[in-house]
């Protein structure tokens, strides 16, 4: 499953309303990210992108993978994750790659190490 297929299926509506926020008439709300007594947080429904616009604000601009990522402070990874789950699109459930197993060598004795470095030394 590509992103950009997952950010068509999911709206910004559709992450801000998972959230329990609902912009006004004008596509705007207080921003989620500090506290805001004006609406600066502009959705763009079009782009599925947002902005705020307030100058106390460190979260800029974004997509909807950025929002969940700021709003539970996860990992673009996770919030990439949290995406997919929120769009209805199933995960990856193809058989997992099993990781290669290191090829584990017996423990040496302490006549073996003794001996190897006996002879590496001398």
């Amino acid at each position: 499953m590509e992103i950009k297929e997952i950010k068509n299926r999911l709206s910004i509506l559709n992450v801000l309303n998972h959230y329990g926020l609902k912009p006004d008439r004008n596509n705007r709300l207080c921003c989620p990210f500090h506290p805001d007594k004006t609406p600066s947080f502009q959705i763009y429904q079009e782009t599925g992108t947002w902005t705020c616009f307030s100058s106390n604000c460190s979260a800029g601009s974004g997509d909807q993978v950025d929002f969940i990522m700021r709003k539970e402070g996860i990992t673009k990874h996770e919030a990439i994750l949290k995406a997919q789950e929120l769009s209805g699109i199933p995960g990856d459930t193809g058989p997992q790659k099993s990781k290669p197993q290191p090829d584990l060598k017996p423990e040496l004795t302490t006549d073996q190490r003794t001996g190897i470095l006996t002879e590496a030394f001398t």
